[in-house]
């Protein structure tokens, strides 16, 4: 029988990394509003002031307007990219296969890497909590192959059976070598191990040909 001393003191480490995991996102998100947001406001402001000085309707002043405009139409799109951010609106729209699905697409859009996606949706109707937390997964796995896997193609297999839900994501780049899983936490590993960890699920990482991650997450009704 295990140590019941044991078993708290590692559901403490796990509780105290996963804190430290939403601090470091709470000051990120805390950057980009100031960084981001907060700096086109002032822009912004300025450039209402400088309006404010010219006579209404000249060329100057229609200038400062066009500005301004730009300037909003900036701000919106930045606020909608840092509340994407913190909880993903294809979440809402469609639920997780739907955002995973828009997931998919952006991805190659952006990166021009192949990306297959195969699940059924209706094996993904979960929870919010559950939801939320595999969106991340997949989206930081994803995040890792177009920074540091040099791949061509991807894919991400999710799978419902009974009370447990398998993911399992792969891409044909150079792989993982022994350095790199020295570095976990500077491959974003260490994040997604807390994710998974805090629903109490396991991940395998295989850093042979290409690379390849596999997650078991039990679900609710589980024991």
């Amino acid at each position: 029988m295990k140590n019941p001393r044991t078993r708290v003191q590692g559901r403490r480490s796990s509780d105290s990394a996963l804190a430290e995991i939403r601090e470091d996102e709470r000051v990120h998100i805390s950057r980009e509003l100031h960084d981001d947001l907060g700096q086109l406001l002032a822009t912004l402001r300025v450039e209402l002031t400088l309006l404010k000085q010219l006579p209404s309707g000249s060329p100057d002043a229609e200038a400062r307007l066009a500005s301004m405009d730009s300037l909003l139409v900036t701000a919106i799109g930045s606020l909608r990219r840092i509340a994407g951010n913190l909880r993903p609106r294809a979440l809402d729209e469609g639920g997780l296969y739907f955002a995973l699905e828009s997931l998919r697409r952006e991805f190659e859009k952006r990166h021009g890497i192949s990306c297959l996606l195969d699940a059924l949706p209706e094996a993904l109707i979960l929870d919010e909590r559950h939801s939320t937390a595999i969106y991340r997964l997949v989206q930081e796995s994803l995040t890792n192959i177009a920074r540091h896997a040099g791949a061509s193609t991807a894919e991400v297999r999710l799978q419902r059976k009974a009370l447990e839900l398998l993911i399992d994501i792969s891409d044909d780049g150079r792989g993982i070598v022994v350095g790199d899983m020295a570095k976990a936490d500077a491959l974003g590993l260490l994040g997604m191990r807390e994710r998974v960890a805090a629903l109490r699920g396991t991940m395998d990482v295989d850093g042979g040909s290409g690379t390849r991650i596999a997650i078991r997450i039990p679900l609710p009704g589980g024991s």
